[in-house]
């Protein structure tokens, strides 16, 4: 590429990150709260309505069930509709679907708001990928996603930090702390979604806010992919889930999604459970490592830009994640839980980064697209049964540590599937 194409297709990037991640790193922000704040609130609404740990593990669970039935429809309609219709249409529906979950009595109205809330959220996390994939070139774009990550372990930040005191509401205006934490955290989302509605544009040939030169110069680097040469043609979904990195990327996220999700979904349970601590220690424990996650996010995000490759990365974080649920599980001091979920967290920023960057580094254009969504959706199908098998082990053996001692078993065989993607690996650029 020309020196003066380069120069502008750097200040589009620049652009772009300032314009479009943080409004949609908001919007994760929110979309995670208010996909794991039952978590929170689960510590009085289990006592409160009398749901066991079986009952809160499927309901927290049927959320992915939905999710991943219209994940694919979803980046398929996203690509119909456009990012910013699709996309608003989202947030809105979740948040009002979230702030809904304050008017649960029965197991059943649990069951059914948090299948809808999977089914209103369907979609938003693969179409970002899709989306700034369209905005990004492949050597920037670790920074990219790896920035729009951050709101996942700031989330739980968010979370340690608010959650405690919407909590101690209970009983203001008549409603208990659990309906106030799910009040307060859902319709945030709705009001980012109207403002998503106005200001985001669906690619950069629509974005007012780049000179014809600029705009030129970016979608001719993004362009410049490692798989440019392949087929784009629209695949189908099997087609995309026959190609064997998908498969391996497939096996890859589902394991590290629902054994991180289904940890995330009883955290505060658990660390009150192996520390011995109460509620309030327990969120400031969350509050911290999220920090932590979040700083580990950009750290990756930058170093695999600059090493011009993602596996050792992604090798490192599966490795991390195992060794902190075997600690976790087999730990029998504070420190021991501290340490555990410390480097839960910070598994979870390098594999987050990590594994998203692979999707865009590995499939391109339509089987992008198709692509994100149906790894997603098998995986979310995952995220679906742990979380009820979880809560059924821990009705069963009165204690969460035979449920953690799976998790490192699964992510034996992520390791093993990550190895073997590996092996497979197309070059991309480094950056300069």
């Amino acid at each position: 590429m020309p020196q003066a194409s380069a120069d502008e297709a750097g200040r589009a990037v620049a652009k772009a990150a300032w314009r479009i991640l943080p409004l949609l790193g908001i919007g994760y922000l929110l979309n995670y709260v208010d996909r794991v704040n039952v978590s929170f609130a689960s510590t009085q609404m289990n006592a409160d309505l009398g749901f066991s740990a079986t009952i809160y593990g499927l309901g927290a669970g049927l959320f992915y069930l939905s999710y991943s039935l219209l994940e694919i429809p979803s980046n398929m309609l996203l690509m119909r509709f456009g990012a910013r219709r699709w996309l608003a249409r989202i947030m809105i529906m979740w948040g009002l679907l979230a702030a809904a979950m304050l008017f649960v009595r029965t197991p059943m109205q649990f069951y059914s708001l948090r299948f809808l809330l999977g089914l209103a959220e369907a979609g938003f996390f693969p179409g970002v990928v899709f989306y700034l994939s369209q905005w990004f070139p492949t050597r920037q774009r670790g920074r990219a996603i790896g920035a729009f990550l951050l709101a996942n372990p700031l989330a739980s930040a968010v979370m340690g930090l608010v959650s405690g005191p919407l909590l101690a509401l209970d009983g203001a205006a008549g409603l208990r702390g659990w309906q106030w934490l799910f009040l307060v955290q859902g319709l945030p989302a709705a009001a980012v979604g109207i403002v998503v509605f106005l200001f985001l544009p669906d690619s950069p040939q629509r974005a007012r806010w780049l000179s014809e030169g600029e705009r030129a110069a970016l979608i001719a680097a993004v362009a410049d992919h490692p798989s440019r040469h392949e087929a784009h043609s629209a695949p189908g979904p099997l087609t995309v889930l026959a190609d064997r990195r998908a498969q391996l990327l497939g096996i890859i996220y589902l394991i590290s999604l629902s054994t991180s999700t289904t940890f995330v979904l009883s955290a505060p349970a658990i660390i009150m459970e192996r520390a011995g601590w109460d509620l309030s220690q327990a969120s400031r424990l969350i509050f911290w490592t999220g920090l932590v996650g979040a700083a580990t996010i950009v750290a990756t995000g930058w170093i695999t830009d600059r090493r011009g490759e993602r596996y050792s990365a992604l090798l490192l974080a599966l490795t991390i994640d195992t060794a902190a649920f075997v600690i976790m599980a087999l730990g029998t001091e504070p420190y021991h839980i501290v340490l555990g979920v410390v480097a839960c967290l910070v598994g979870r920023g390098i594999l987050s980064t990590s594994q998203g960057t692979l999707w865009t580094d590995v499939l391109s254009g339509p089987r992008l697209a198709i692509g994100v969504a149906a790894i997603s959706s098998v995986a979310n199908l995952g995220t679906f049964a742990l979380p009820y098998a979880f809560g059924a082990l821990r009705d069963t053996t009165g204690n969460y540590q035979a449920g953690l001692l799976l998790f490192p078993i699964l992510h034996l065989i992520a390791l093993v599937s990550a190895i073997a993607l590996y092996r497979g690996r197309p070059a991309i650029p480094r950056a300069t």
